[in-house]
């Protein structure tokens, strides 16, 4: 059986490298920071729940708490505006970080100073109960609808 210098070398090195790979593997040390690094960046605590339902709603819960707690004055909603019941062409909607306080009329005279009308703000859809301010059970990243007539 005839080997030749360049199969040995071939199969020398791909053996070291099975080898490093191993050692490179065994490490718990180095498996245990990298999945610590990823566990511990968006951890929150859910409390246990005997039903999946109650813990995927406790879990949903202490999630949007988790986000409002980085500004708990202020709230990062998406606005669209709508007026006489079509979408505003100067206004598309936008992300807006505000203030929890603003109101309709807070939010019309900083968002779009032109228009002058009465506005109603509502979450999610226009056809959805008026609510009076961002206070009113707002979560980061809401759909706003500011409906001015």
């Amino acid at each position: 059986m005839k080997v030749t210098i360049p199969s040995i070398l071939l199969g020398m090195l791909s053996l070291s490298t099975c080898a490093s790979a191993y050692l490179d593997y065994n490490e718990l040390d180095t498996r245990d920071s990298t999945n610590s690094l990823l566990v511990e960046r968006n951890a929150v605590e859910v409390p246990l729940q005997h039903s999946l339902r109650s813990f995927l709603e406790a879990a949903a819960d202490v999630y949007q708490r988790a986000l409002t707690d980085e500004h708990p004055t202020m709230v990062k909603v998406t606005v669209h505006v709508r007026y006489k019941g079509k979408p505003y062409a100067e206004r598309p909607p936008s992300s807006v970080l505000c203030p929890k306080s603003w109101d309709a009329e807070e939010m019309r005279s900083r968002l779009v100073p032109k228009l002058k009308a009465k506005c109603t703000l509502h979450m999610g859809a226009a056809h959805n109960p008026a609510i009076n301010s961002l206070q009113d059970n707002v979560w980061t990243d809401t759909l706003i609808v500011l409906d001015c007539n």
